[in-house]
């Protein structure tokens, strides 16, 4: 059995997604399966990771279209494919899962949907996203042979939208191989830290946790930092609101910071912000739990698997005064600091990437044997 993961993207290029995709194929290679993985080449055309034992990666030559990769070769390279492989679709951009959905009819290949987040419209072309989703996507998602989402709101979510029902859907969260810094001071440093990670995007909501430090600083007098951790294509945007709004001072922009580097980005922040409009999962909340970083974020599905409010992170309104007075609750109060770092710590060790991998390769062996018999 062959193991082929096709995905927009992959390291080096920087994402959560990117690196869930890479997490998944190198566990399935050590436990030595054949493993491909299919990728567009941008962003990574310097710097392109090696393929080792057990682990072909192929970067594509392509070019984005409204932030979605286009793999001219992606028809092709999928055509081509040994009839031992099973198929593992990264669902996060148009026009791949389509033609993965082509190429694995035509040649009676199957597939997995791996559902990373059902996106909201954005940009010049989102007034097409409905459309797109309802007569191109959905079908592909139907048709697969089986669907897997990050949570249970998900599964809801995906099954009523999509019209799948719930037993072809799977629940398989992500997880971290951040260690647990459980002997980390609880004292706050001064300023306190406040830490966003994550793309700069529409969907992570930003200006609202700007909106939610203006307030900090103008209206509470807290002694704050924040730094904010990521790139992508609202970063001008957001620098000119920081500009505007006088909080140059109080904001660091760090750019991409590479996955070496965020056990200790981490252990050196005091409080973790999630503002997101939209999540299916939120690795990152898992992340800062695993280095003692109490959580903040908005009450949305996907998080609300994870946060429990009051107990091991605090859920907010979509507002920046619920943002703030969080924020304000959780530096004056060392005693709910410490419970949700506490419960942060119990809820971590429920995610392992061992148990993920068993569960993907489960689904693996399950459609190879089905589809050979």
């Amino acid at each position: 059995m062959r193991i082929v993961h096709v995905t927009g993207y992959y390291p080096p290029h920087l994402g959560g997604m990117e690196y869930r995709t890479q997490d998944l194929a190198e566990n399935s290679a050590r436990r030595g399966y054949q493993v491909e993985v299919i990728t567009s080449d941008i962003a990574c055309r310097e710097g392109k990771l090696p393929s080792k034992e057990n682990l072909g990666i192929h970067y594509l030559k392509s070019f984005e279209l409204a932030h979605t990769p286009i793999m001219p070769a992606l028809f092709l390279k999928l055509l081509l494919l040994p009839k031992d492989s099973v198929i593992h679709l990264h669902v996060a951009h148009a026009i791949i899962p389509e033609i993965t959905y082509l190429v694995c009819k035509a040649r009676n290949l199957p597939y997995v949907a791996h559902i990373h987040l059902d996106v909201t419209a954005s940009g010049w072309f989102g007034f097409l996203l409905p459309v797109y989703k309802k007569f191109f996507l959905a079908p592909v998602l139907r048709s697969a042979n089986a669907v897997t989402v990050l949570t249970h709101d998900y599964k809801n979510l995906i099954s009523e939208k999509y019209k799948i029902p719930q037993n072809k859907i799977t629940v398989i969260p992500n997880s971290t191989y951040l260690k647990l810094a459980q002997n980390r001071p609880q004292t706050l440093d001064i300023p306190v830290r406040l830490l966003f990670v994550g793309r700069l995007s529409v969907q992570k909501n930003i200006p609202l946790l700007i909106k939610a430090l203006n307030i900090c600083i103008y209206r509470y007098r807290l002694p704050i930092q924040l730094q904010i951790a990521g790139d992508g294509e609202k970063k001008q945007q957001l620098r000119q609101m920081v500009k505007q709004l006088k909080l140059d001072k109080y904001v660091t922009f760090l750019g991409n910071v590479p996955l070496s580097e965020m056990q200790k980005l981490y252990t050196t922040s005091d409080i973790f912000v999630l503002p997101s409009i939209i999540e299916s999962f939120g690795t990152v909340i898992i992340e800062a739990m695993a280095c003692g970083v109490p959580v903040i974020a908005t009450n949305i599905p996907g998080v609300r698997n994870i946060v429990k409010n009051g107990v091991n992170g605090l859920l907010v309104n979509q507002n920046p005064q619920a943002i703030a007075k969080a924020i304000n609750l959780l530096i004056n109060n060392q005693k709910l600091r410490n419970k949700l770092i506490h419960h942060g710590f119990e809820e971590v060790k429920k995610y392992s990437w061992e148990t993920v991998t068993d569960e993907y390769e489960n689904i693996y062996r399950k459609l190879f044997i089905k589809m050979n018999v």
